[in-house]
């Protein structure tokens, strides 16, 4: 790692050489006897991470050097070094952008402990920046990842609002990026460079919500040793993002009205009221209509925050963005991962399309990561997903119920008939999945490879359901008896 580079300007050789003794062997030092010379050294060999100027200087003072660097390059540190004993020129300088100033005569600990904050200091600063702007990037509703219909109307929606301050109500199940809209929402409005303060109102205990939200002063109840600002005042100038709100307590639930009717509040403990500026975005996956038919959500709140409600789809709802999301994840996992983006079969794409994703994007998100961990191959094939094998219970019914829709003159098509008692829905999926795959392979002559691509399924799947309902019929595909293998135990006689 490169040294940072330090520049003195000083018209005496002694302090010069002093500055040079004490810094050389941890900074790279450049020497300069005069402010012209100095800002000669800028221009050809700069930018400098700290610059070392005199105070007292001939011909160009340095208050006189401090203003033209600053103007040539107005972000640089610079540390100005006098002699004189009077507080004014120092307190000049300091106003007009020094970071700092030091005495003469030097005290070498204090010169090395200077240089070396200013430099933490810039370095933090640039990591901020670049967090920010890293942050700022990925928060882009562009990155929002889905092209189809019902994403496209959700996007026109964002960018109708977004340098509103109207309150918006994000709905919609767990999973399905409900915080990623919030923040597209702050990064691509007028408070982007304002704070998002994100708030999980389930996941804080309710007696400490009110304080989380509002802060407290000192000594308002046990173990407030100190005065804390709550999150509306560390969100001012930009969004505060109320996660879950549907689990807001009622008693907070009426300071947060207050809050956002009076645009101010009052800390816990506190008789002051402090004004707020914030953006208001809340976000919950229950119907707070039923809530407020409930009693447990206040009426006049709900309509305070469902201004203008934005509704994200669930992913079964949006089956043409799943090729689309999986290769996003994929190419994410596989960066962090240092391998190369593994290429989906479209069997095993169809699998992924098939199932219904109760836990949305983020079920999706996880089982791409679990495949990138657990599998080495760069070609994903069907039987490289046991995550969805295993969990397709809910796919193979869904696919049977659009089989039986298409044949209405089958038994499979008949109105399904519950005796008294008998909504036993694991009895009823396993009747359906029986008479779909029955149907299936009564159609294909039993050929198991036939009937699987009749049920959108893979082969291995509907071997998998087999077994599990007991159906032993099925033959291969040249007519043969299907054989036994390894990992699947089945039995295969013709049927007529």
């Amino acid at each position: 790692m490169s040294k940072a580079r330090i520049l003195v300007i000083d018209d005496e050789e002694s302090p010069r050489e002093s500055m040079r003794f004490i810094l050389k062997d941890r900074y790279d030092v450049t020497l300069t006897e005069s402010g012209s010379s100095g800002l000669e050294a800028l221009g050809k060999s700069g930018p400098f991470d700290v610059v070392l100027l005199d105070m007292k200087m001939p011909q160009m003072d340095g208050l006189e050097v401090l203003s033209k660097i600053l103007q040539f390059a107005p972000t640089m540190p610079v540390v100005m070094v006098t002699a004189i004993t009077e507080a004014k020129p120092a307190v000049q300088a300091m106003k007009m952008g020094a970071a700092d100033y030091l005495n003469k005569p030097f005290d070498v600990d204090e010169i090395r402990l200077v240089v070396d904050r200013i430099l933490k200091e810039k370095a933090l600063e640039r990591e901020v920046g670049r967090l920010r702007t890293e942050l700022q990037v990925v928060s882009k509703f562009e990155n929002i990842v889905g092209n189809g219909a019902a994403m496209q109307k959700v996007y026109g929606l964002i960018q109708r609002v977004v340098d509103t301050d109207t309150s918006i109500l994000v709905l919609g199940e767990t999973g399905t990026g409900k915080e990623l809209v919030a923040r597209a929402l702050h990064y691509n409005s007028v408070r982007r460079e304002g704070p998002f303060i994100p708030v999980h109102c389930a996941a804080i205990p309710s007696e400490l919500l009110e304080s989380e939200l509002f802060g407290h002063e000192k000594g308002s109840f046990t173990g407030a040793w100190q005065r804390r600002i709550g999150m509306f005042e560390a969100a001012g100038g930009g969004t505060l993002f109320l996660d879950e709100i549907g689990e807001m307590p009622l008693g907070t639930q009426s300071k947060l009205l207050r809050a956002i009717q009076e645009r101010e509040i009052r800390r816990v403990g506190g008789q002051e009221t402090i004004s707020i500026n914030v953006r208001l975005v809340c976000a919950t996956n229950r119907d707070l209509e039923q809530e407020v038919k409930k009693g447990t959500f206040r009426e006049d709140l709900y309509y305070r925050i469902n201004v203008v409600p934005i509704v994200i789809p669930s992913l079964r709802d949006r089956q043409e963005d799943i090729p689309q999301l999986t290769l996003h994840f994929a190419q994410r996992f596989a960066k962090e991962l240092n391998r190369e983006v593994p290429q989906f079969t479209p069997p095993a794409m169809d699998l992924l399309l098939s199932y219904p994703w109760p836990g949305n994007v983020r079920e999706l998100e996880h089982a791409i990561e679990r495949l990138l961990v657990t599998c080495d191959s760069n070609r994903i094939v069907a039987e490289d997903l046991p995550f969805v094998i295993s969990q397709a219970d809910a796919a193979t019914a869904q696919i049977a119920s659009r089989l039986a829709a298409s044949t209405p003159n089958t038994h499979l098509g008949e109105k399904l008939e519950f005796e008294a008692g008998g909504l036993d829905l694991p009895k009823i999926t396993e009747d359906l999945e029986r008479r779909a795959i029955e149907e299936a392979l009564r159609r294909t002559g039993g050929v198991i490879t036939e009937a699987a691509r009749a049920l959108h399924i893979t082969r291995r799947m509907l071997r998998y359901k087999m077994d599990k309902l007991g159906i032993t019929s099925g033959r291969a595909d040249d007519g043969a008896a299907e054989p036994e293998e390894a990992d699947e135990s089945t039995a295969a006689t013709d049927v007529t």
